[in-house]
C-alpha cells in the first residue's frame, strides 16, 4: 500500500515535469546574436545567459566572429531581438560600423544592440548612444553577470514593446483602408444621386445650387479618403536600388501638370546628380511629389520659382526642394508633418504626413529652414 502510494507520488512529479518542458518547447525563443572575436567571450556568455528567461521565454544564442559576418546573418534573418557586439574586431570600428549597418542600410529598427567593448576609446558612449540608436553600452571590464541579465532584460522589453507598437500602427492602417473603403462607396453613391437629381431638374430649379454643393463636398471629402488611403498604404519601406534623378525628372514632370490645373507658369530650377539611393521608387516618388507640391502652390504668386536639387554630400545623397514664396510661420513648424494640418482651407493635409511616414521609415531626416529669398527650403538626407 505504501508502495502503491510512492509510485503514484512519482507518477504526479514526473507529469509535472512533463508539463513543465512541453510549456518550455512551446515557448519561442528570444533570438540573441553574439558577435565578438574572441571565442572565450561567446562561452562565457552562453554560460552566464542559458537559464535567462523573459515572459517565461529562453533565449536562442547565434555566434558572429567578424562584423561582416554578422550583417550576413542578420540579411539573411532580421527576426533577432539582441546583438551582443564587440567594437574592436578585424578594425577598430568594425562593432560602430555594424551597428550603423543595422539601422542604415538593414534598416533595421526593432533589434536591441548592446555594445561591449574592451578598448572604450574607440566608442565615446554619448556619440555612440545617441547616433547609433544603441540600446546599452558596457566596457567588458565593468560588465558582471547581474548586469548582463539587467540588461538583457531591459532590451528584451523595448523589442517586446517596439513590436507592439508596430502592430497597433499595422491594425490602424488595415482600419483606414477599410474605413476609406467604406466612405469612398457612400461618397460615390452620394455624388451620383446628385449628379441625377440635377439632370432631372435643370439647371434652373431652386435647389441646383444646393446640389452642386453637394457635389463639391462629396469630391473634397474623396481627396480626404484619397489621401488616407495613400498613408495607409505605405506599409513596409522596403531596400530597393532607385536613380534619384530619373525618379524626380518623372515627378517633376507630375508637379508641372499640378501646376497647369492651378494655372499656374511655374519655373523649375533642376540640378540633380546621378545617384543610386536605397528606396523604394514608388515611395521615393511620393516624398519628391508631394515635396514639389507643397512648392508649387506656395511660390511667388507673380513669378513662382520651385528648385530642385539632388547632390552627395560627404555619406549622404541631400535632396532639397525650395519655392520662392513665403517661408513656413514659425508657429506651424511643431505641426507641419501633423495628419490633416493645413493652412489651406481646401487642402487636406495630409502631403507632409506621408513625406514624414516615409523619410522616418527609411531613417532619413528632414529639415525645414527659410532660404535667402524667404521661401522655404524642405532638405532631406539619405544615407548612402
Amino acid at each position: 500500500m505504501h508502495s502503491d502510494n510512492l509510485f503514484a507520488d512519482d507518477e504526479l512529479l514526473f507529469s509535472g515535469e512533463e508539463a513543465e518542458e512541453s510549456r518550455s518547447r512551446q515557448a519561442e525563443p528570444w533570438r540573441v546574436l553574439i558577435v565578438d572575436d574572441e571565442p572565450d567571450v561567446h562561452s562565457m556568455t552562453r554560460m552566464v545567459l542559458g537559464d535567462f528567461e523573459f515572459e517565461a521565454r529562453p533565449l536562442d544564442f547565434t555566434s558572429a566572429h567578424s562584423g561582416e559576418e554578422s550583417i550576413e546573418i542578420l540579411k539573411g534573418n532580421p527576426d533577432y531581438a539582441v546583438v551582443l557586439l564587440d567594437v574592436v574586431m578585424e578594425t577598430n570600428t568594425a562593432g560602430l560600423d555594424v551597428a550603423r549597418r543595422i539601422r542604415n542600410e538593414l534598416n533595421n529598427q526593432f533589434i536591441r544592440i548592446i555594445l561591449r567593448t574592451g578598448q572604450p576609446g574607440f566608442a565615446p558612449e554619448h556619440t555612440v548612444i545617441t547616433e547609433l540608436d544603441i540600446n546599452d553600452y558596457w566596457q567588458k571590464a565593468e560588465l558582471t553577470s547581474r548586469r548582463l541579465t539587467t540588461s538583457m532584460t531591459t532590451a528584451l522589453r523595448s523589442y517586446r514593446d517596439l513590436h507592439k507598437i508596430e502592430l497597433n500602427r499595422e491594425s490602424l492602417a488595415q482600419m483606414a483602408k477599410s474605413v476609406a473603403h467604406q466612405i469612398r462607396n457612400r461618397t460615390m453613391t452620394i455624388n451620383g444621386f446628385a449628379g441625377l437629381a440635377s439632370r432631372k431638374l435643370g439647371p434652373d430649379s431652386e435647389v441646383s445650387e444646393y446640389l452642386e454643393t453637394i457635389a463639391h463636398e462629396t469630391a473634397r471629402l474623396e481627396e480626404i479618403v484619397k489621401s488616407v488611403s495613400s498613408f495607409a498604404s505605405i506599409d513596409h519601406c522596403d531596400h530597393c536600388s532607385s536613380e534619384i534623378s530619373d525618379v524626380a525628372e518623372k515627378s517633376i514632370e507630375l508637379c508641372r501638370e499640378y501646376a497647369k490645373e492651378l494655372g499656374r507658369d511655374v519655373f523649375f530650377d533642376i540640378a540633380l546628380t546621378e545617384q543610386t539611393i536605397d528606396a523604394r521608387p514608388d515611395l521615393l516618388t511620393k516624398v519628391i511629389v508631394e515635396l514639389l507640391s507643397n512648392a508649387v502652390f506656395f511660390a511667388d504668386e507673380q513669378q513662382p520659382r520651385v528648385k530642385i536639387s539632388a547632390r552627395v554630400d560627404g555619406d549622404f545623397c541631400m535632396l532639397v526642394v525650395a519655392d520662392n514664396g513665403d517661408c513656413v510661420a514659425e508657429s506651424d513648424l511643431p505641426y507641419i508633418f501633423d495628419p490633416f494640418y493645413t493652412t489651406r482651407p481646401e487642402a487636406v493635409g495630409m502631403g507632409l504626413s506621408i513625406v514624414n511616414r516615409i523619410t522616418s521609415g527609411y531613417n532619413w531626416s528632414v529639415d525645414v529652414s527659410c532660404s535667402d529669398e524667404g521661401g522655404a527650403v524642405f532638405s532631406v538626407a539619405i544615407p548612402l
